[in-house]
Order: structure tokens, then sequence, then C-alpha cells
């Protein structure tokens, strides 16, 4: 059973409703202004760069950092204590492989739909203009809390959000009511005119991390999920999903967990990234801040073969011909660190930034905590790393050294 939303009855629903009717209280979180997975570099310019920063709004920049533009155009907010609007947090963005000005982000906070007012201004944007206008992307009944996308890289009109089965968060609202009904990933066909919730199965808690479509096979598409019980912390839920694989553009789904562990902790998945050049090989990071490799399209996970060199935040190089080299963050948190071999085994190629040293130590609340590393399609050499106060990095010289080139102290307005 699948359940198709319509989002054309939702454009009624949106003009009724001012995009700032609500006021709220926008004080950041223990790790403010955070950048999440919205960090996206232009695959045919790597001086295009596109952030999302929580409360604050949607950035670009044309010249690799020099200087930033507000791009928030349709971008709908809620009214801040004392002035100005509050955005709820942005999760990922995906760039059209075919179009680049073709853009669409996932933004996030409690999950809901157009009719409940915390939930409205969530849920999936696009621009066809490179971000100078956009419109939401939601069918009426839709959980807008979406929290990660993927384009089909042969079919522009083709899209998949994922979402989070939980109740909403807000004070007031029903705690025995969820708003999705058999599965946490939604696709469209029409550029977001209208949605099928896909049948991925529902368990409350589990949310999408990240998704991935095959571009050697655009029926193949990947989900990584975890799942929490009430009170979140570490209490995962029993059984996981782990890696979601459809194998049919989302019509049936298989739950891929060979080789992840029997201990519960394993199959919670935080991150996921495939290899553009060699899409058989998926590597997945976990609860327990290691992670799994595959090599067969996620029929079985494995350990690395160096357990002790472990990365969080990851990602395939998409110039690599191997379709082997990633590169990644330390755990440690002190170095990026590169794979030859798929993540088996790494090496550190430069230091990271000052500011993010310790950002655990809750001596140094004010340090930057890293969330997400990009590499350049032209040019591998170049890469972007984004964290907590609305911070983005870039280096043009293989992570050997990185220039700050946005914070939250200085965004543009």
């Amino acid at each position: 059973m699948t359940r198709v939303l319509s989002a054309l009855a939702a454009w009624a629903v949106l003009a009724a409703a001012p995009a700032a009717a609500q006021v709220v209280d926008c004080r950041p979180h223990s790790y403010p202004q955070r950048t999440n997975q919205s960090l996206a570099v232009d695959p045919f310019d790597d001086r295009i760069v596109y952030v999302g920063v929580e409360g604050e709004g949607y950035f670009k920049t044309t010249d690799g950092g020099a200087r930033w533009t507000r791009i928030v155009e349709g971008i709908r907010a809620f009214q801040k204590v004392g002035g100005g609007f509050c955005y709820a947090e942005f999760f990922d963005t995906v760039i059209d492989p075919r179009n680049p000005e073709h853009v669409c982000l996932a933004l996030a906070g409690s999950p809901g739909t157009l009719s409940l007012s915390p939930a409205a201004n969530q849920g999936v944007y696009c621009s066809s203009d490179g971000g100078a206008r956009w419109e939401q992307r939601v069918g009426p009944q839709m959980n807008t809390a979406i929290y990660a996308l993927a384009i089909d890289p042969t079919n522009s009109q083709v899209l998949y959000a994922g979402s989070n089965a939980n109740a909403a968060s807000y004070i007031g609202a029903d705690p025995d009511r969820l708003y999705n009904t058999v599965g946490i990933v939604y696709k469209t066909e029409d550029g977001g005119l209208s949605w099928t919730e896909l049948p991925t199965g529902l368990a409350r808690g589990t949310r999408v991390t990240g998704l991935r479509v095959d571009p050697d096979n655009t029926l193949v598409v990947y989900a990584s999920t975890f799942g929490l019980l009430s009170g979140g912390g570490s209490n995962y839920l029993d059984p996981q999903f782990g890696v979601l694989k459809s194998i049919d553009g989302g019509a049936t789904w298989t739950s891929m967990k060979s080789g992840l562990g029997a201990e519960l902790r394993h199959q919670a998945i935080f991150r996921m990234d495939l290899s553009p050049r060699d899409p058989r090989r998926l590597i997945v990071s976990v609860a327990d801040t290691s992670y799994y490799l595959s090599s067969d399209g996620a029929q079985s996970f494995t350990r690395p073969r160096s357990p002790t060199s472990q990365a969080g935040i990851m990602q395939f190089d998409p110039t690599d011909p191997t379709g082997q080299r990633v590169v990644g963050l330390s755990q440690s948190g002190t170095h990026v660190v590169e794979s030859l071999d798929g993540g088996h085994s790494w090496r550190a190629i430069g230091s990271l930034p000052a500011d993010t040293l310790n950002n655990g130590d809750p001596a140094r609340p004010t340090g930057v905590r890293p969330s997400d590393i990009e590499v350049s399609r032209q040019d591998a050499r170049v890469m972007y790393l984004s964290g907590s106060h609305g911070s983005v990095y870039r280096t043009g010289d293989g992570g050997a050294t990185w220039r700050k080139v946005l914070s939250a102290a200085d965004l543009p307005q």
C-alpha cells in the first residue's frame, strides 16, 4: 500500500497562513547555529557553495566563500522574539547534476503537517534559479519533518525525501499521533507537486539519516536509518531498520543488516555515503562511533581491516576513478584523513581548523562542532567543511590548511 499526497491543494493552505504568523524564542541549542548536512558544492563550479544555518537562514557564495548572500526568498519562517525571523534546521541540500540551478533543501523541526503551525514552515523547498527564489514542495498530509534528500541523476523530476516517524514535539501536541502511515521515505515524480509515501515499513522513533540513488541503476535507492525510544540519548529501538534498500524505485524495500553486528547500537546508523564511481561501495557510521563497509551493494557489511582507524564524517571522493578514495574526519577530532582502499585504512592529510578542536569539551562550549565535508568534483584538493556556529571552512591544498569563510558572527543580512 502506498499513500499519494497531492501538493496542489496545499497552496491554498500556504496562502492562508502568513509565513511569520507565530512569534518564537529562537535561542540556539547547545551547539548553536548548526549546519547539519546542508553544505553542498555545485558539481560544475566549486566556487559555488550552499549552506543552511539553524535559526539564521540559507546562504550562497559564488566566489569560494569570499562573499556570501542570504537567499531566503520563499522560505517560510517564524517571527523571532525581539524582531527578525527564525528558521528551522536545514538538514540536507541536493543539487541537480543535470541542471545546477535546480537546488532542493530539507528543513525540519517537529513532525507534523502544513495545517499545524509549528510544522507548516518545514519540508522540501526547491529553486529553479540557483536559490534566488524557493517554493515549498510538500503535500497537505505529508509529514514536513524532512531530514534527507536524493535526486535521480537521470530525471530531475524524481526526488526522494526521508522523514521522522515520531509524534510532534511541541507542547500540547498529541503524543499518540504519527504523521507517517506506511513508511518513512516519500517520492515525487513531478518535482514535488505530488508525493507518494513509500512502504518502507514503519516503527515509531525511526528517522532517515541519508538517501542515495545508484547512478548506474537509478531504480536502486538506499536509505540509512536510526531509531530512538522515547527519551532519546542512546535508547535505541530493537530492532533497527539498518540500511533500507529498494531495487524498484521505492515500490518495495528490504532491511539490509547482514554483518552490522549483533549488538543493537551497531545498527543505529548516523551517516551513509555511496561511492559515485563504484556504487557497490557504501560506508556507514554507527552509534558506537565506528563504521562499517559494504562492497556488494549492502548485501553484507564488514568492519574495516584496521578497526582502530575510524572516521565519523566521511565522503567518497567523486573525482577518484577507482571509487575507493574516502575523505573524512578522524574520530580523535584533530585531523582530516583519507583512505585509498575504500575505508579499510587511513592516513592523516592535514589538521582540522584550530577552533574545531576539543569541541566536545564542556570547558570549551564555543568550539565549532564539524558536521559535513564536501569534496569538489573538479579538483579533489578543494574541499569545504561545515559545522556549528554557522561555520564553513575551505581548503585548496587537499586539507593541509584551512581558511574560515563563513561564521555566525558575520552572516550577511
